[in-house]
């Protein structure tokens, strides 16, 4: 495909999402009208964040491994003659305290410029993708959006944001501080579901929740995966998986199922990527705990988090002058 440099009506544009577990890579064809095609949609697990939790730094395995699929992405970003990139980090990016250290490095020796979103930031793309992605119609929406490092959690009302909160627990998070046997033991996960539902209840507290919504959202690799678990795919499929429904009672199975098994053994179940088989327990987990806690009983399944917040972003303002 030939790059479309110096058309006035079309750009290319990619946005690169650098999360604790996943790097996540979207290039997209826009239109002046406001219209895009997706050229390149790719996710490839690093671990960035992996000992951040302990030792407050990126270690030098996670950013070796994170260079290495970031110069891949930037490789096939000039094959596919894109105009503009956009680099973000989240979780890992914001606590560890030599993250400028991995900056310097990426704009010396890739010429990438990073930028560490916020949680309150991190919240409004991801709310933006929920909102442009999926028909929800106005309704009352909790949305939430489970990382490796944080979990972000958006009550969404009238199209807007109304509530939200960015909480120091995800799937690498947990799996660290709790889950450090294999298999798993029980008061391991006791002690973890204690945790989560600490912090959770306090923000039922905060927020004043009496009610149910009308809608939960799942953003992010968790829910996809569950998602792609409950339907067995041999090969991930954005179509088959993004606006689908996971049942709590089916989050539920996939925990027991977790629970019973060794990692190695969670790495043979369809629809599990081998990399993501250590930490599923805890994002399974931490799912249960919130649909629980909120009285969910479904939640539909998104596939375009952050980096789909940045391209809408990017429609709005790209022909403006």
């Amino acid at each position: 495909m030939e790059p479309l440099h110096g058309r006035a009506d079309k750009k290319r544009f990619a946005a690169i999402d650098i999360g604790t577990n996943t790097i996540l890579l979207l290039i997209a064809e826009l239109d002046r009208n406001g219209a895009f095609q997706v050229l390149e949609d790719r996710a490839e697990i690093t671990r960035i964040g992996e000992g951040v939790d302990r030792t407050r730094r990126i270690g030098s395995d996670g950013a070796e491994r994170s260079l290495g699929v970031l110069r891949d992405y930037l490789e096939k970003c000039k094959n596919l003659g894109v105009d503009e990139i956009l680099a973000v980090g989240t979780s890992a990016l914001r606590d560890a305290r030599n993250s400028g250290e991995f900056i310097a490095r990426l704009k010396q020796g890739l010429g990438l410029d990073l930028r560490i979103l916020s949680g309150e930031e991190e919240t409004s793309y991801s709310y933006l993708a929920v909102r442009e992605g999926l028909a929800l119609e106005g309704k009352e929406v909790l949305v939430v959006d489970v990382g490796g490092g944080s979990t972000e959690l958006i009550w969404a009302k009238e199209g807007g944001v109304h509530l939200w909160a960015s909480m120091d627990m995800g799937s690498v998070r947990l799996t660290e501080r709790f889950l450090t046997s294999d298999p798993v033991l029980e008061e391991d996960v006791a002690r973890m579901i204690t945790e989560i539902d600490r912090q959770l209840e306090r923000l039922l507290v905060d927020w004043g929740m009496e009610r149910r919504f009308h809608t939960m959202v799942g953003l992010a690799g968790t829910f996809t995966t569950l998602a792609a678990i409950e339907k067995r795919l041999s090969v991930y499929s954005h179509s088959e998986v993004h606006g689908c429904r996971l049942s709590r009672a089916e989050v539920q199975r996939q925990v027991h199922l977790f629970k019973d098994k060794t990692i190695a053994e969670r790495r043979e179940i369809p629809g599990l990527e081998p990399k993501r088989a250590d930490v599923i327990l805890a994002g399974a987990v931490l799912i249960d705990r919130i649909m629980t806690l909120f009285r969910v009983e479904q939640v539909m399944v998104s596939d375009q988090g952050i980096r789909y917040g940045l391209l809408h972003e990017r429609l709005r303002t790209l022909w403006i002058t």
